[in-house]
C-alpha cells in the first residue's frame, strides 16, 4: 500500500479547517493546526508534503510561518499554498517572494481546492521524478 501524501492545514477559522478536511481527507493524510505556532510544531513532527497556510492568524501570521519553513531545508520539498482573504497585489507578491508556491483566495470553491492540490502534487512529482 502506498502511503498517503501528508497535508497540513494551518488556519485559525474552525469552519474553514473543517471544509479543507472534508475536501481532502478522501485521498490525503490531513493534519490541522489552529495557529502559526501550532502549525510550525506540527510541521516539524510530520514533515508535510503540502501546507495550506492562512495569512491572518494569531501569534505567528502566515508570512512569518512561511519564512520560517522556507529557511529550514527540511521543508524544501514541501509545497506551500497560501490561503488568504487579502486580495491585494502586494499580499500576493509578498507571499510568493517569501517562498509560497501558490496562492488561493478566500472565498474559494472546494472543487478548485481539490484540483489545485492534485495539480501541485503532479507538478512536484514530475519535477522530482517521483
Amino acid at each position: 500500500m502506498i502511503d498517503k501524501k501528508k497535508i497540513l492545514i494551518v488556519e485559525d477559522e474552525e469552519l474553514i479547517r473543517k471544509v479543507f478536511v472534508e475536501i481532502l481527507e478522501y485521498k490525503y493524510d490531513v493534519h490541522v493546526a489552529g495557529n502559526g505556532d501550532e502549525g510550525l510544531r506540527l510541521a516539524n513532527e510530520i514533515i508535510p508534503d503540502m501546507i495550506l497556510l492562512d495569512i491572518m492568524m494569531p501569534q505567528k501570521d502566515g508570512f512569518e510561518v512561511c519564512t520560517i519553513l522556507r529557511d529550514n531545508n527540511k521543508f524544501d520539498k514541501s509545497i506551500i499554498i497560501v490561503v488568504t482573504g487579502l486580495s491585494d497585489r502586494d499580499t500576493r507578491i509578498k507571499a510568493l517572494k517569501i517562498g509560497a508556491d501558490d496562492i488561493i483566495a478566500k472565498p474559494f470553491n472546494p472543487i478548485d481546492i481539490r484540483t489545485k492540490v492534485q495539480l501541485m502534487f503532479r507538478l512536484r512529482d514530475r519535477l522530482l521524478g517521483a
